[in-house]
């Protein structure tokens, strides 16, 4: 909520103090929050020195530099567009390096010594770092605070392709864990449900079965979106097919693909619809008929991996599609066909997914000499 500008000094209060219900607030500059002071009958003596505390608490943490609320302001205007949870903590990372800097003097260096002093070796966030911080300057350029970007002269190294590929045995023992466990009793070992076990395994099935992402089989509808006919994937029963589109390239090259559903992928449907314990719009929901959040699913699979004790194989949800892909292909798919599974734009990234997991097998074989 934003404050409304006073006319004139209002009851004498201090600048960003509001008197609100029967309490005064101090709006907080970087985020606009309302901070609660004290109640109005305990006067403004106590309001004052509570004041005194926050903007004290608040300007010991800003630093001498521009960064942190430039930061801040970046992120409050920008936050709405970015579907990722934990990008406006990324803000905090810039704010805590960069407390005692002004913007116009950050060059290459310093956003590459900053990248390699707190994630070394980590390159998968090194480059969402680089992307949050590019984001940022191109921003300060927008408000003529600096002309150039100093996140475009930094190059990093590019991770390695995941190379990880579940075995169907070890696949199946995760997916059995993750509607079942066995659990200890004074009888005797029994075999116990785990509540929402069978709704994640219609979740596994269908990544599976349609090769797509994670999320978009988190969010996949019954109905188009009303709000957003074209931007959200839905099962179409007459057309017979599903209607995928990809949220991760639904704002550059908008690759789509109508999957069939096939009489396994029917089950699965069927199965969701049973199962859900009120009507939902999502396939995939709990038991408020909500979509399950990515974290939610991730520790569902967590737990899951540890009852078929393969924590230590480090598989995640998206080993799902890796896997998916590369069993399509030994079942003699073409690549062209892949790609358009996959709904890749470039058949160099299907061919990252299948050269990865696709260990060859040596036909040379050797003995050892014999002597003279």
């Amino acid at each position: 909520m934003s404050p409304r500008r006073r006319k004139g000094d209002g009851l004498g209060l201090p600048n960003r103090v509001y008197a609100r219900g029967a309490s005064f607030y101090w709006v907080r500059p970087s985020d606009g929050k309302w901070i609660r002071l004290s109640r109005m009958d305990e006067g403004q003596a106590k309001m004052l020195a509570r004041l005194a505390t926050e903007v004290g608490d608040f300007e010991a943490n800003r630093g001498a530099g521009n960064i942190p609320t430039l930061v801040d302001e970046y992120v409050r205007l920008h936050k709405a567009e970015h579907r990722e949870k934990a990008w406006p903590a990324y803000g905090r990372y810039v704010k805590d390096a960069f407390a005692d800097w002004d913007v116009q003097n950050v060059a290459p260096a310093d956003v590459r010594d900053f990248l390699k002093d707190n994630w070394a070796g980590k390159l998968h966030m090194q480059r969402v770092m680089r992307s949050f911080m590019s984001g940022f300057c191109d921003w300060c350029i927008g408000k003529r605070l600096i002309s150039a970007n100093p996140c475009r002269e930094v190059k990093l190294k590019k991770p390695p392709p995941r190379a990880v590929y579940m075995p169907d045995n070890e696949f199946l023992a995760i997916r059995s864990n993750m509607a079942t466990y066995v659990r200890e009793t004074k009888r005797g070992p029994i075999q116990a449900a785990v509540p929402a076990g069978d709704m994640m395994q219609c979740f596994v099935d269908l990544c599976y079965l349609t090769v797509q992402r994670s999320t978009e089989i988190r969010l996949l509808r019954w109905k188009p979106d009303p709000g957003n006919p074209g931007g959200a994937s839905w099962v179409d029963k007459q057309a017979g097919v599903i209607h995928f589109v990809p949220t991760k390239t639904e704002d550059s090259s908008a690759e789509s693909v109508d999957w069939p559903i096939t009489p396994e992928i029917e089950a699965v449907l069927e199965r969701a619809r049973t199962i859900g314990k009120v009507k939902s719009v999502y396939v995939i929901n709990n038991n408020v008929g909500k979509a399950y959040t990515a974290n939610g699913i991730l520790s569902a699979w967590k737990r899951a991996a540890k009852r078929a004790k393969l924590t230590e194989r480090g598989y995640t949800v998206k080993d799902i599609r890796a896997k998916a892909i590369t069993d399509a292909e030994r079942h003699g798919y073409s690549l062209e066909q892949l790609q358009v599974a996959a709904t890749h734009t470039d058949a160099k990234t299907t061919q990252i997914y299948l050269k990865a997991r696709n260990v060859p097998r040596s036909e040379v074989r050797l003995s050892l000499p014999k002597a003279g």
